[in-house]
């Protein structure tokens, strides 16, 4: 017991800080892809290269040769494979690596909230569907490339013109760029038919959960159908319950400070 409760101590003393820095990082990439392939089909993909791993292990364990073997020509093009498998969260981790930034959100966000919340509300009560983007940390100039180009002040009667049946853009989605409408009639990537979603979830939701899983951006879309307000983030889809709740979910995820957060803060 001495003996050992000595070596460990001689242990912690033999490490450097470039040690403790080096596992400090790893730790913190290791999160940050964790969390990126979270609730995603790439979350999916690496349970099956763990499982994967697995068998070859067990595989040279108890010398299943043709096995082995197999998993041996898999392995030895591993890294091609994961940049295949994993081309749009790397291209999704690398844009927002790129594009991070300490400043604070743009204050016309503020206003182009609350326009974007009475507008929502307002058109789920008509039965009108619609779908407006926030861009955050990554680009989306991709999307905005074949659509119409805007560059307005964001409002109501703004967004209620884009959106009306009648009009040519209203198929397409609305982007808002630091606080101010840029595109509209803009087209987003639908999810994939072998994707297993929700059968309540139309076009419009699928083409919001397909953005929302390449990019950080955050949708609002209005249900035709049910007349409905929802929020997706990440691939996720929430129903927001009024317009309180809406507008709370945006400042915060845009970085802003709302009211529950100062009482908690108090």
């Amino acid at each position: 017991m001495f003996f050992s409760r000595y070596y460990i101590i001689d242990a912690f003393q033999a490490i450097r800080w470039e040690d403790m820095a080096d596992i400090v990082l790893v730790a913190v990439i290791i999160f940050y892809i964790i969390r990126l392939v979270k609730g995603t089909r790439s979350g999916q993909v690496m349970v099956g290269l763990v499982l994967l791993i697995a068998a070859y292990a067990l595989s040279i364990k108890f010398q299943l040769l043709t096995l082995s073997f197999l998993m041996s020509a898999f392995f030895s093009n591993l890294f091609l494979v994961l940049v295949v498998l994993f081309s749009t969260d790397i291209r999704r981790g690398l844009a927002r690596a790129g594009r991070f930034s300490f400043s604070k959100s743009n204050p016309l966000t503020i206003q182009a909230v609350n326009e974007v919340v009475r507008a929502a509300f307002f058109m789920a009560e008509k039965h009108t569907g619609a779908l407006i983007v926030f861009e955050r940390q990554v680009s989306l100039g991709e999307y905005m490339e074949s659509a119409a180009r805007i560059s307005a002040v964001v409002s109501d009667r703004l967004l209620l013109a884009i959106f009306n049946t009648h009009a040519p853009l209203h198929d397409g989605a609305a982007i808002i760029q630091e606080g101010r409408l840029e595109a509209a009639g803009a087209f987003l990537p639908l999810l994939p038919a072998e994707d297993n979603v929700s059968p309540f979830f139309g076009t419009r939701h699928r083409a919001a959960i397909g953005l929302s899983r390449e990019t950080d951006a955050l949708v609002v879309v209005v249900s035709e159908e049910r007349g409905l307000v929802s929020l997706v983030r990440d691939g996720r889809v929430e129903v927001m319950m009024g317009a309180a709740s809406l507008r709370d979910n945006l400042l915060r995820n845009l970085g802003f400070t709302t009211k529950g957060q100062k009482k908690k803060a108090a």
